[in-house]
C-alpha cells in the first residue's frame, strides 16, 4: 500500500460519547496458546497512538487498523477494540498485541486521571473485580501516591523521592486518599 493511500485518522471524542465505560481488560480462558496471542508475538504493529485513550492497531496480517481503547483509569485497565473477534468474544489479537507490547516497554500508557505515563504494567494494576475503592473523588495527587503506595506497596519515603515530593507530603495526600475512600485517615 502506498503513502498516499494509506487511511489517516484523527482524534476521537468517541471514550467520551459511548454509552457507559470501555470494558476493562480480561483475559480469555486458554489465552497462554490461542490464535490472538501467536499473532500479536508474531506480526508486528504498524499502528501508533491516537491521543492519551486511544492507539491504532495496524497488525501485519490485517488488511486495516483496528481503533483500540487502551489506558489506565482508576484501578483498572480499559480495554476495548473495534473488531468482530473483541466484540463477540471480549478478546482480540488487537488487545493481545498492546498488552505484548505493554509488558516489553514498547509502549507508554497513560493513567487518565493523574496524567501519569507507564511503560510496563503498574505494581497496583490487578485483573479481575477491581478493589471496592471508589476512587473518583481523589485528587489526581491522592489518587497517584494511593495507587503506587497503598495498592502497589512502593515505600512513603521511595515514591517521595521518584516524584520530587517530601515524605511529609505524600503522606499528607494518603492520608486524605484513605480518608476518602473509606480507609484510616487523619
Amino acid at each position: 500500500m502506498s503513502r498516499a493511500s494509506r487511511p489517516t485518522w484523527s482524534p476521537s471524542d468517541a471514550l467520551d460519547q459511548q454509552l457507559g465505560e470501555p470494558d476493562r481488560l480480561r483475559f480469555p480462558d486458554g489465552w497462554q496458546m490461542s490464535e490472538s496471542w501467536r499473532r500479536a508475538q508474531r506480526e508486528s504493529d504498524r499502528g501508533s497512538a491516537v491521543n492519551d485513550a486511544e492507539r491504532m492497531v495496524w497488525l501485519e496480517g490485517s488488511e486495516q487498523p483496528h481503533r483500540v481503547t487502551w489506558a489506565l483509569a482508576g484501578q483498572t485497565l480499559r480495554a476495548e477494540c473495534d473488531c468482530a473477534s473483541s466484540r463477540y468474544r471480549g478478546w482480540c489479537a488487537h488487545l493481545a498485541s498492546l498488552w505484548w507490547r505493554w509488558i516489553r516497554g514498547e509502549i507508554v500508557v497513560t493513567h487518565l486521571d493523574t496524567g501519569r505515563e507507564y511503560r510496563t504494567p503498574p505494581t497496583w494494576l490487578r485483573f479481575g473485580r477491581p478493589r471496592d475503592a471508589d476512587l473518583t473523588t481523589l485528587t489526581p495527587a491522592q489518587q497517584d501516591a494511593y495507587l503506587h503506595v497503598d495498592l502497589g506497596g512502593e515505600g512513603v519515603r521511595e515514591y517521595a523521592r521518584r516524584t520530587d515530593r517530601s515524605p511529609g507530603t505524600v503522606g499528607n495526600l494518603l492520608a486524605d486518599a484513605r480518608e476518602n475512600v473509606g480507609g484510616e485517615g487523619r
